[in-house]
């Protein structure tokens, strides 16, 4: 995002309130909702803010802050056309020769969009500030021109100024994956959508944290149980979302299909592809093929990353000294320490020295802030500690690794403690259990091993 130095004032507004906008008149119908709308649960560590970068590559459109008219305009543009079923799997497209055209367009400059005087008029503070393209289309269709009206007012403005401020311990992570992995860039303010950026939000329906992974729509990316949820863990959903949008992406052939089919469902959207062959997200969304969230939920993207991108344009200072704010914002450094069973983070803490609350920080996915009894867990500490963390352990006598042993008919607690040299007091400790407990054939029991 290209900002004049000198023009910048860092106002500096903090808000906690989940996003929700006024609602407005109803000249087109469409739905008005908070940028996601969900409830914080604090089953995961709280976040701490901090700073943040500037965002991705666009594409070119216009925007006047006028009465949205009743009819939606038509897309002209047309996705793929569809080809036949492979198997169980969709495909809608050639998908070698789209993700080649993707990483062609992702290596390339950013575009300048089309100025629009009345826009410039009306809210540029930098006569000279530009508008350019967040990467996708859309950014003129109605759709989108009523959620970024949202967002320029002034309750918009503070609500997503917040949420940028709590990005700051994420978003540089996810813009490195998106970098690595050639996404296009916009998709760092999905969350913002889907969670307000909150890693422990959790929807009325029980979607979890940054990416709203449903419980039935985590395998095979994530695990939860007793101990853990890694829906809470920042950096672990984000790999299984941006996992997910590749897959949508190369079956649908489409940024804003892939969008769409991540909020309504892949088979959802291969079902609706099916009756409409051949059209785009937006055909979809203007004939009302589509749910109204879902209808909603690329055009709201949309809006939330011109308006962030652009910010110099509309001149709205603080969301772009938000944004920038990521600059002066490190990428989270860690490193892992193998830990067999359970033991609290409260102990490790005093054993490393480690502060308790960048324990918290970086594994949130602790629910009971303990690694999990019966399994070997690796523990994310800070860059630069494991190797003394590791010693601290294994001074303590507590075993940095472990084998899984399958019980075997006739196997007792005390037998296994003496063929693997342990007390049946450390065997049970570690796996939780008691020490009159019965075994079950095939039961899994960790083994530690003290180096």
């Amino acid at each position: 995002m290209f900002y004049k130095k000198s023009a910048f004032i860092f106002a500096v507004l903090i808000f906690t309130q989940p996003l929700i906008f006024p609602q407005e008149a109803a000249d087109v119908s469409v739905t008005e909702v908070s940028l996601a709308e969900t409830s914080t649960s604090q089953t995961a560590a709280p976040q701490t803010a901090a700073p943040q970068p500037a965002a991705a590559a666009s594409d070119s459109a216009s925007a006047v802050p006028q009465a949205q008219s009743a009819e939606i305009s038509s897309a002209t543009a047309t996705a793929p056309k569809t080809a036949p079923l492979s198997g169980k799997t969709e495909i809608f497209f050639d998908a070698e020769a789209v993700l080649q055209e993707a990483a062609a367009i992702l290596s390339q400059e950013k575009e300048e969009a089309e100025p629009d005087q009345e826009y410039t008029e009306l809210y540029t503070v930098i006569p000279e500030a530009k508008r350019y393209s967040v990467g996708l289309g859309g950014m003129n269709h109605t759709l989108t021109k009523k959620f970024r009206n949202q967002f320029l007012r002034e309750h918009g403005q503070k609500q997503l100024t917040a949420i940028l401020y709590d990005s700051l311990p994420y978003r540089n992570y996810i813009r490195a994956q998106l970098k690595a992995k050639k996404m296009p860039l916009i998709l760092q303010y999905l969350p913002i959508i889907e969670s307000n950026y909150k890693i422990n939000a959790v929807s009325r329906t029980g979607a979890t944290g940054l990416w709203q992974f449903m419980a039935n729509s985590m395998h095979p990316y994530l695990k939860k149980n007793t101990w853990y949820d890694e829906r809470l863990d920042p950096w672990k959903e984000t790999e299984a979302a941006l996992k997910k949008l590749q897959e949508n992406y190369k079956m649908f052939g489409s940024w804003e299909l892939a969008l769409a089919a991540y909020n309504m469902g892949a088979g959802a959207m291969t079902r609706v592809l099916k009756k409409h062959p051949g059209k785009d997200f937006w055909y979809l969304a203007e004939h009302g093929y589509l749910p109204a969230q879902t209808r909603d939920y690329v055009p709201k993207l949309i809006a939330a990353a011109d308006v962030i991108e652009n910010a110099e344009y509309y001149g709205v200072l603080e969301i772009g000294a938000a944004d920038k704010a990521l600059d002066t914002h490190p990428v989270e450094n860690y490193e892992y320490v193998t830990v067999a069973g359970m033991i609290s983070l409260d102990q490790i803490a005093k054993l490393t020295g480690i502060k308790r609350s960048e324990l918290d920080f970086l594994n949130p996915s602790l629910l009971k802030k303990c690694t999990p009894a019966g399994e070997k867990y690796s523990l994310r500490v800070p860059a630069g500690t494991s190797k003394e963390a590791e010693k601290a352990l294994e001074k303590a006598d507590i075993a940095t690794d472990a084998l899984i042993y399958v019980v075997q008919k006739g196997d007792s607690l005390w037998g296994i403690s003496r063929r693997y040299k342990l007390t049946v007091e450390d065997l049970c400790k570690v796996n939780n259990i008691n020490e009159k407990s019965i075994l079950r054939i095939n039961q899994k029991l960790v083994i530690p091993v003290f180096k």
